[in-house]
């Protein structure tokens, strides 16, 4: 529901500062180092400082959000858990997170530094090479950091050919939220779609339809829904589409042409949107 916002400034802004002020303390896990947490002095500043080392992400803020120890627990998984899903290790490398107080200050700060950015509640860019997540504190925070840290391990993961629209997002679907919780917000849009039936899969929720969505200005609350479904299926070892799908990944991390993973499904698993439809059933 949230998606990225790819920009290609050459900075990240053009004028202020943020100071870093107190290194509050840094996290270790499996893959290291991983989060570091800087409390930041927002007074009339755009930008963050760059904090030294190989974190991932790297927190700035004015005040401690609410249950940010659970925030950093869940997040400090991320990497493990999409190193499972691409079959092979994530790419891990510094992103800094701007978390800001209120909606007013997020959106005056966006009106300053991306003036054309979406006008939603998280977002991942890119401006000179320079990854950031900024998100607003609430109670939705755990949720927009997730999808958003997913976006930025596909973006390091897959340097050489970018993954897939859907795939990106549907991966941050799968990511940001309980299975029982996605499955009642997008099982539900499904469902109404499907009206009942599971002979012919609609055309709108097709892989191939998704394949073709190139913006997400042009994607819908069906659009994320499918993506979310397609990814939760291809993940599934029951349906034997797992290892085409592991196979596309490895492709398109390296470089090589891969094609439509639809195109690739279509030769292996002739069925596979037949298999899809019973998916769709135990949702």
């Amino acid at each position: 529901m949230i998606s990225p916002a790819f920009t290609t400034d050459m900075t990240f802004t053009h004028d202020g500062h943020i100071s870093r002020r107190t290194l509050l303390r840094s996290v270790f896990g499996t893959f290291g180092s991983l989060l570091l947490i800087t409390k930041t002095d927002w007074a009339g500043a755009a930008e963050p400082s760059i904090t030294a080392g190989k974190q991932w992400l790297q927190f700035h803020y004015t005040a401690t959000p609410r249950g940010f120890e659970k925030i950093l627990a869940e997040l400090k998984q991320l990497p493990q858990r999409l190193s499972e899903v691409y079959g092979s290790p994530a790419i891990v490398g510094a992103i800094n997170v701007l978390i800001f107080s209120d909606s007013q200050q997020y959106f005056a700060h966006l009106e300053k530094t991306l003036p054309k950015a979406p006008r939603r509640n998280s977002l991942f860019i890119v401006r000179g090479g320079r990854p950031t997540i900024l998100a607003v504190q609430g109670e939705t925070l755990l949720q927009d950091l997730t999808h958003e840290a997913v976006h930025s391990l596909n973006h390091l993961t897959f340097p050489n050919t970018a993954m897939p629209l859907w795939m990106d997002e549907g991966l941050a679907e799968w990511a940001e939220d309980s299975l029982e919780q996605q499955s009642r917000v997008h099982g539900k849009a499904l469902q109404q779609l499907l009206g009942g039936q599971r002979i012919l899969l609609p055309e709108p929720i097709s892989l191939s339809a998704l394949e073709k969505i190139k913006s997400t200005t042009r994607a819908d609350a069906v659009d994320y829904a499918a993506s979310w479904a397609w990814c939760r299926f291809l993940l599934s070892g029951k349906y034997e589409c797992r290892g085409v799908w592991n196979r596309y990944l490895q492709d398109i991390r390296v470089g090589h042409p891969a094609g439509r993973l639809s195109h690739r499904l279509a030769l292996a698993v002739p069925d596979y949107e037949q298999r899809f439809l019973r998916f769709l059933t135990s949702i």
